[in-house]
């Protein structure tokens, strides 16, 4: 998307960290916003912000892990106008401890808020943007640990590959239609998303060394990136229609390592006599043109 100006954008998480920073730089640039959030008393307060500062802004609260909420969020965005630009960003942490002992009300909460909610998003605006015809854009907010998964949280880290993967066969789909896609894979930024999984997590609240180790990543994460960095990157991912936007180079070696090791796993054939996979039938029975957008077609 070259030109944003009087697009309308919607955008989830907007009451603060990344979503309220890409509204910042989205409303630079002329944008019409709708800041969608939880958090009730934030997001109005943000979008009162944004009017001062001359934006054109509305907020709109929304559960995103709620399928049912989403049709009315969706009702409330056309009234103000025509969603062109849509940022799927809003996202929780998974809580810590042992995989074998996770709650799992914990787990499906994170997955319903991390990587459901991206469904949900497109249901309710995609189909729209692609019809227009119109230059459009939709942003997925996935996290380095996405590609390489540190020692921590196996819910977050599995909610984040998963995201990457709803926006690597997205891709595909999107490849030949006027709408534009991007994920985004931050590192470590400045937000409140300790916090808001304290304060909204299911069930009883982490105790013992679960609680030391939230409290740890809230110490560890306040000094991460400026969101606001962040949030122009990726309105300049937007305009020039990049897939992949990294804001933390510092990960890049990390990623090497990790795809190295995948790579060196390639070997033999388990079937010496095996013809090969047929990619291209795989590919044609789907009715798709290419089997990866921007790699073979």
């Amino acid at each position: 998307m070259k030109e944003i100006t009087g697009e309308t954008a919607f955008i989830t998480g907007g009451a603060s960290g990344i979503g309220l920073a890409t509204a910042r730089a989205l409303a630079r640039r002329g944008a019409r916003l709708i800041l969608a959030d939880l958090d009730a008393e934030r997001v109005e307060a943000a979008a009162k912000d944004l009017r001062a500062e001359g934006a054109d802004a509305i907020a709109v609260r929304l559960n995103v892990a709620e399928e049912a909420e989403w049709a009315d969020a969706g009702e409330a965005a056309a009234k103000f106008g025509d969603v062109r630009i849509l940022f799927s960003n809003a996202g929780v942490g998974g809580g810590s401890g042992a995989f074998e002992t996770y709650d799992t009300d914990v787990w499906r909460w994170a997955y319903a808020v991390n990587a459901h909610a991206h469904l949900y998003a497109c249901r309710t605006f995609l189909g729209a943007m692609k019809t227009s015809g119109k230059p459009a854009h939709v942003a997925i907010t996935s996290s380095m640990v996405g590609i390489v998964p540190p020692p921590i949280s196996v819910a977050y880290i599995s909610s984040k590959f998963a995201t990457l993967g709803i926006a690597l066969g997205l891709r595909n789909e999107l490849a030949d239609t006027n709408v534009g896609l991007s994920v985004l894979c931050p590192g470590m930024s400045a937000t409140r998303i300790v916090e808001t999984t304290q304060k909204l997590r299911p069930g009883a609240s982490e105790q013992g060394q679960a609680a030391q180790t939230a409290q740890n990543m809230g110490s560890v994460l306040a000094s991460g990136m400026s969101p606001d960095k962040i949030g122009e990157r990726v309105v300049r991912a937007i305009e020039a229609d990049e897939f992949y936007i990294f804001t933390h180079p510092e990960w890049k070696p990390l990623a090497e390592a990790q795809f190295a090791d995948l790579l060196s796993a390639f070997g033999e054939s388990a079937d010496p006599s095996y013809a090969g996979d047929d990619l291209d039938g795989l590919v044609a029975a789907n009715g798709a043109k290419r089997l990866t957008a921007g790699v073979a077609s």
